[in-house]
């Protein structure tokens, strides 16, 4: 049963413009939860929502004028229809395993995202409140996109200091570990355990455009969590790939990916060293060491192991460091996964920090299985710069 919820002028102006994620102090009420149907002030509905009280928004799924009474299974059958036609013709179905195969509002379905991994998708809720569409979602997905199980995990705040998102499986449950291609390259994926997989669909470009960068550069992989971008270099021709990163066992993970690609993880050309990456890059300025082509894909924040990283305090010194190691004509490639800050303001910090000049390269963002809409530009958080120093 849905409530009626009457938009503001401010909601209503929104709403025109096309936002999808409305905060929910427009509506100036603290008893709402559920679906809302949201209506005209003289009357006549204008559109189907769920109330999202853990993120402070409304979520809002489908226009009166789409024909939709209800949120049901014809309603997700035909938002995962409209997505799939742009997955394959994006040609993703036939030249990779792993991909998004929907992406929340721009996919008109704020809140929810799904990827897909071999016969198996994770599908994410964004909200306690999102969990009966998300399980709408899974479904319609393993009909249409003939998916053997489906993962659904809540991405609810304070996950992962409860160690890990709530989770449950529809369909089959996958294999604790899989290993999927990606544009041709294998990697291995793990979908059940923590929030995730080991290989984020959003990087994909970015990834297999290192191929062009790497062949007989010196690499190094800060954070390098499962390798991935390691993997990419490597098979590019590398010289040498070190990656780094504080946890061991990810980085035994990464081994397992270069394994997978045919390459021995005790080659002299790979190391592997658990380290804090800024820590890491001062004693290779110590030491003499250079690399020629440096990347950087912190998280936004980050208290492990008492190495404690956030993105605006500590982005700029770690630009820094890292300038310390990359001879002229090297080249520094940096990530972020928030438009918040605009990576190249923290960019330039760092530079002035070292006393270095660069000239930009490229700048890129998300791929195009990733769609969102210009009136929520703050949906659009990836930031990737390529540098040469």
């Amino acid at each position: 049963m849905s409530s009626d919820l009457v938009v503001t002028p401010e909601a209503s102006r929104r709403l025109a413009a096309g936002a999808r994620d409305l905060p929910l102090a427009l509506f100036g009420r603290r008893d709402l939860a559920g679906p809302a149907r949201l209506t005209r002030p003289g009357g006549g509905w204008l559109a189907l929502g769920l109330v999202d009280p853990d993120n402070g928004r409304l979520r809002v799924m489908a226009a009166a004028e789409e024909g939709f009474d209800e949120l049901g299974a014809r309603f997700f059958a035909a938002r995962v229809e409209k997505a799939l036609a742009l997955r394959r013709a994006l040609g993703l179905f036939e030249s990779g395993q792993a991909f998004r195969l929907v992406h929340g509002a721009g996919d008109g379905l704020p809140g929810l995202s799904a990827d897909r991994y071999g016969a198996f998708a994770v599908v994410h809720a964004y909200g306690p409140a999102l969990l009966d569409a998300a399980r709408a979602l899974a479904s319609a997905l393993r009909e249409q996109a003939g998916l053997e199980g489906v993962v659904l995990k809540l991405r609810a705040r304070g996950a992962a200091a409860r160690g890990g998102p709530e989770q449950e499986t529809l369909g089959r449950e996958p294999p604790e570990r899989l290993q999927v291609e990606e544009l041709g390259v294998p990697f291995e994926v793990h979908l059940r355990s923590g929030l995730n997989t080991g290989l984020f669909t959003d990087m994909r470009e970015q990834r297999h455009g290192l191929a062009r960068l790497a062949r007989g550069r010196r690499v190094l992989n800060g954070f390098a969590y499962t390798g991935t971008l390691s993997v990419l270099a490597a098979r590019g021709g590398a010289a040498e790939v070190a990656s780094v990163d504080l946890s061991a066992g990810v980085l035994a993970w990464a081994r397992d990916n270069l394994r997978a690609s045919g390459l021995d993880p005790a080659d002299p050309r790979f190391a592997f060293e658990s380290a804090d990456v800024g820590r890491f890059l001062d004693h290779a300025a110590g030491a003499g060491r250079r690399f020629d082509l440096l990347l950087l894909d912190p998280p936004t924040f980050s208290a492990a192991r008492g190495a404690g990283f956030a993105l605006e305090r500590d982005y700029p010194q770690l630009v820094a460091r890292a300038c310390a190691v990359v001879p002229p004509g090297g080249l520094l490639w940096l990530a972020s996964n928030t438009r918040a800050v605009p990576l190249l303001d923290l960019v330039r910090q760092g530079l002035a920090l070292a006393r270095r000049e660069a000239a930009l390269l490229s700048q890129a963002g998300l791929p195009p299985d990733h769609p969102t809409l210009p009136s929520q530009p703050e949906d659009r958080y990836l930031q990737a710069l390529l540098l040469r120093i």
